[in-house]
């Protein structure tokens, strides 16, 4: 005898929701299958996050204390660092010191060229020149110095800036001049032509 057949059934005795067909269910139904896997991969960035926290941690520690120890080397630099400069500034000043003879000798030529009655209020003695502010108690003493200082070769180009009457009530003039003391040497260029 032939052997029967037998037919497969399925029976499935759970309904089909007729809402997981509609639109708003099957996005539902999608974000729950799909859902797991964004959640995983969010804690996954939510590990490597934490991980990652440590290690930046460790390397903001060694670099403070890094930071700290030339910082000491640095503040322990800061002394020597002032009295390093201050050394320089002196010798620099020095150095200028050195480098200036004309003023040391400049005391002892106003000594020769200023004359009595002249009464120096201000001095200040510039590398290449002189500055002298004063009271004079007479028109012919402030003459004598200016015919001088013209006449010393350690001045040149004596210029009088100012000449007036003193405000108070001693009879005098309050002069201001300037002098150079060094010779200020102007060559005259000379045209060269060709004559044919």
């Amino acid at each position: 005898m032939p052997a029967k057949k037998t037919a497969t059934i399925d029976i499935n005795l759970v309904p089909k929701d007729p809402f997981f067909e509609t639109l708003l269910g099957r996005g539902l139904k999608w974000a729950l299958s799909a859902g797991r896997y964004i959640v995983m991969f969010t804690e996954l960035i939510v590990v490597l996050s934490f991980v990652t926290r440590f290690y930046l941690d460790r390397q903001v520690t060694d670099l403070n204390r890094d930071l700290f120890q030339k910082e000491a080397v640095i503040k322990s630099f800061g002394d020597f660092e002032v009295r390093l400069r201050d050394v320089q500034e002196r010798l620099s000043q020095y150095q200028q010191i050195e480098q200036e003879e004309n003023i040391v000798d400049t005391f002892p030529a106003l000594a020769e060229v200023i004359p009595t009655g002249i009464k120096l209020d201000e001095l200040v003695i510039y590398v290449d020149k002189i500055a002298i502010k004063g009271t004079v108690i007479s028109q012919k003493s402030l003459n004598v110095l200016i015919n001088n200082l013209q006449i010393s070769p350690k001045f040149h180009n004596v210029s009088v800036s100012t000449i007036e009457s003193d405000g108070t009530q001693a009879s005098g003039f309050v002069f201001q001049l300037t002098a150079s003391t060094k010779e200020e040497v102007t060559q005259k260029v000379v045209p060269t032509g060709n004559k044919k």
